[in-house]
């Protein structure tokens, strides 16, 4: 059904990066909420190091994209 509704409907790039946004932060939230062990056997500062160079390499991608 989706790829008809994407057939149908043209969206612009504002509109797909606000979608994306918003499953993106879903993503994150549930990883928040689930995947990441408890408390006492957690280490939240390899999770952000993690988030970190993740966001460096989609940065660099970017803007790499952006050259060429």
């Amino acid at each position: 059904m989706g790829w008809f509704i994407g057939v149908l409907i043209e969206l612009n790039e504002v509109a797909i990066s606000i979608l994306n946004a918003f499953i993106a932060g879903g993503i994150v939230l549930n990883v928040l909420k689930k995947e990441l062990p408890e408390e006492k056997d957690s280490s939240i500062g390899s999770f952000l190091l993690g988030a970190a160079g993740y966001t460096i390499l989609l940065l660099v991608h970017e803007k790499e994209r952006r050259i060429t």
